[in-house]
């Protein structure tokens, strides 16, 4: 019955690949196809991805139409296959044009690259991507590449900046798995990795910049283990106000188990340390790769301050067309203080939300309710190139942390159309001008310039209201790369003590949609 599941969901969930890992996470690609491996009777893990499977993308081609129509529609640009290998290559593009209303700026991306995939013998797979881009975008996110974020574009990498305000900025990635046997996966390569069945994860998320990993995926009967060793870097601006990069590393463990048909709970721990920072140890800690150890112990053990994370994420399956969601997150925690005088010291996040599929009995209508809290001064360090972020970006949320945020989906396919809509609020305490006091919401400020330890408040700070609409209304090509025609309207409005800014935009994209860009901050 498993093996029936698997065959028919990678058949119809991820026909665009031939490889053994579902290389997007993208959730406008994925959303409508959910439904399928959420049903009650199936056990398979969810919250790790991308997906570990086995290769089943049948190399049957429909001959009708022009060859110019086919590839157009509905096939790889070129696909081979026998029964030693096989090789499947496909153009990426994203042409995107809108404008800013009340402004005279042309906003537009233009971003060329290719993407290939494919099996070697019965054991081996690999991906392969490249993206050459040159976007101008929105006031906002100008602003925070140029002041904020160190010249790093929201989980794209470091850009190049022109007098005409053109970024431009390419993105590699690409990996290796192996099937070591039935019951172990192990990928190499450099991406990203996300845990949960939300749209942001507190635990790792596909926020940052790709990064180098190694991957060891174990499942037998209600488990699944995952263990993942990757490599961060942590920018320091010196006097020449050039970045230079210090290298960090990470562990994370992540125990998944169906508890009952309905009920999936997953265990996480993480560990980051800092290259260097004991004299007789350089690079990556031998003392953290052991697979099974709890990582808390040995960076006890150490005598280290290295940056400890762990929590749970959870699912529900309440009906076959609906399921419940959530992590919790505990950075640090002190029961002595657990006594109302708010010890900056309890740093936590959580997340709870909520998918329905097919509302009302309408086919490809989904909903999705969403909220996510993070106290503050969660995922910070009092040493910054310890914190829980990598090129200059959390490895969690884009908020950081001391915010609060509410998330509302409604997503509906008809035929080859599709439309999404977007509705996010949140609150958080920023940056006060002019002060280096860290309030908890960046994480890249050490929280040993906190104001005090005790009375820390949520919102402190500059209290800032966020609101981000997005609506989308698609015309899909191919779903093989997911290539659209779409057309959008994006209105954000953020208010502080400073500033009241309001964005409105239209945009028109030809693109293949695989890929999360995180512009709602």
């Amino acid at each position: 019955m498993r093996f029936l599941f698997l065959f028919f969901y990678t058949s119809i969930y991820l026909t665009s690949l031939s490889q053994q890992s579902n290389s997007t996470f993208s959730r406008n690609f994925n959303i409508f196809s959910e439904k399928n491996i959420n049903i009650i009777q199936n056990d398979f893990h969810t919250s790790f991805k991308p997906y570990l499977f086995q290769n089943s993308d049948s190399i049957i081609i429909n001959k009708e139409g022009s060859w110019i129509k086919r590839k157009w529609n509905n096939e790889h640009f070129l696909q081979v296959e026998n029964d030693d290998y096989s090789l499947i290559v496909n153009p990426i593009i994203n042409l995107e044009i809108g404008k800013e209303i009340h402004s005279k700026n042309i906003l537009w991306t233009n971003t060329r690259g290719i993407m290939a995939d494919g099996k070697l013998g019965e054991k081996f797979s690999y991906y392969s991507s490249f993206l050459e881009n040159q976007s101008v975008f929105p006031r906002y996110i100008r602003n925070n590449i140029l002041s904020e974020s160190a010249w790093i574009v929201p989980g794209q990498g470091e850009s190049h900046w022109t007098n005409n305000s053109i970024f431009d900025y390419a993105i590699a990635s690409g990996h290796f798995t192996w099937e070591m046997s039935k019951y172990s996966k192990m990928q190499f390569g450099t991406g990203k990795n996300f845990i949960g069945d939300g749209y942001r994860s507190l635990i790792l998320s596909d926020n940052a910049f790709n990064y180098p990993y190694l991957k060891i995926q174990t499942t037998a009967g209600i488990f699944q283990y995952t263990n993942l060793y990757m490599e961060h870097l942590d920018l320091i601006a010196n006097p020449s106000e050039e970045f230079t990069y210090d290298k960090k590393y990470m562990t994370l463990h992540h125990l998944s188990a169906n508890v009952t048909d309905r009920l999936n709970v997953g265990i996480f721990e993480s560990v980051i340390w800092r290259n260097n920072r004991n004299p007789e140890i350089s690079g990556f800690d031998i003392s953290y790769l052991n697979p099974i150890i709890f990582l808390r112990p040995v960076e006890f053990s150490l005598n280290s301050s290295d940056n400890v994370l762990m929590g749970l994420n959870y699912k529900f399956k309440t009906t076959n067309n609906s399921h419940l969601y959530g992590q919790f997150v505990l950075d640090e925690f002190s029961l002595p203080n657990l006594n109302g005088n708010h010890f900056w010291g309890n740093k936590y996040s959580y997340q709870i939300g909520g998918k329905y599929f097919d509302l009302l009995g309408v086919e490809n209508l989904v909903i999705q309710l969403e909220n996510n809290f993070a106290r503050p001064y969660t995922y910070s360090h009092s040493n910054t190139s310890q914190n829980y972020g990598h090129y200059y970006q959390s490895l969690a949320h884009p908020l950081g942390a001391n915010f609060n945020e509410l998330l509302f989906f409604v997503d509906y396919k008809y035929k080859k159309w599709e439309a999404h809509l977007q509705i996010m609020k949140a609150i958080y305490g920023g940056k006060i001008k002019n002060n280096p006091t860290s309030f908890g919401n960046d994480i890249f400020i050490s929280n040993s310039e906190r104001p005090s330890d005790y009375g820390i408040e949520m919102y402190q700070g500059n209290k800032t209201d966020l609101s981000f609409n997005k609506l989308t209304i698609s015309y899909l090509f191919n779903r093989k790369t997911n290539l659209k025609i779409q057309v959008g309207y994006i209105y954000r409005i953020l208010v502080d003590d400073y500033v009241a800014d309001n964005t409105s935009l239209f945009f028109f994209a030809l693109k293949s949609d695989l890929f999360n860009r995180y512009y709602d901050f």
